[in-house]
């Protein structure tokens, strides 16, 4: 059938025709990875809407439920080295470990999302251009 369209389309002129100038697995790429983000970005929005968005390390001190929220709200740390302990017990480690803040958890849905607009958008407009 195509063999037919593109010779209906020489001998009329190519009046009718849009031409496909991306192949089927830029298509199916560019389409599979905006389907892939925007699936991964409802599952992220539903579990920070519905479930525990995120998990402290915690003692029996304080309960749970509290220590997470106050990590939600206030920037987290993580302590490298800190869960494998010391040298030897009662050797003293060679100096204080580096703390790394991270502010990030609110934020990670909406960038995933502005992510998914900007790939799908500039895509498009990008493959407008070359067509014209």
């Amino acid at each position: 059938m195509d063999i037919l369209t593109s010779i209906y389309a020489l001998l009329s002129g190519g009046q009718g025709v849009n031409p496909k100038i991306d192949s089927v697995a830029f298509r199916l790429h560019c389409g599979a990875t905006t389907a892939a983000l925007l699936a991964a970005s409802a599952a992220l929005t539903t579990r920070h809407l519905v479930g525990n968005p995120i998990d402290c390390i915690h003692t029996r001190d304080i309960p749970e439920d509290v220590l997470n929220t106050y990590c939600w709200i206030h920037s987290t740390f993580t302590v490298a080295g800190e869960a494998a302990g010391g040298a030897y017990p009662g050797v003293r480690g060679a100096g204080a470990a580096p703390r790394r803040y991270g502010k990030y958890y609110q934020w990670v849905a909406f960038t995933l999302f502005f992510q998914i607009k900007v790939l799908s958008s500039t895509t498009k407009v990008l493959a407008k251009k070359k067509i014209d």
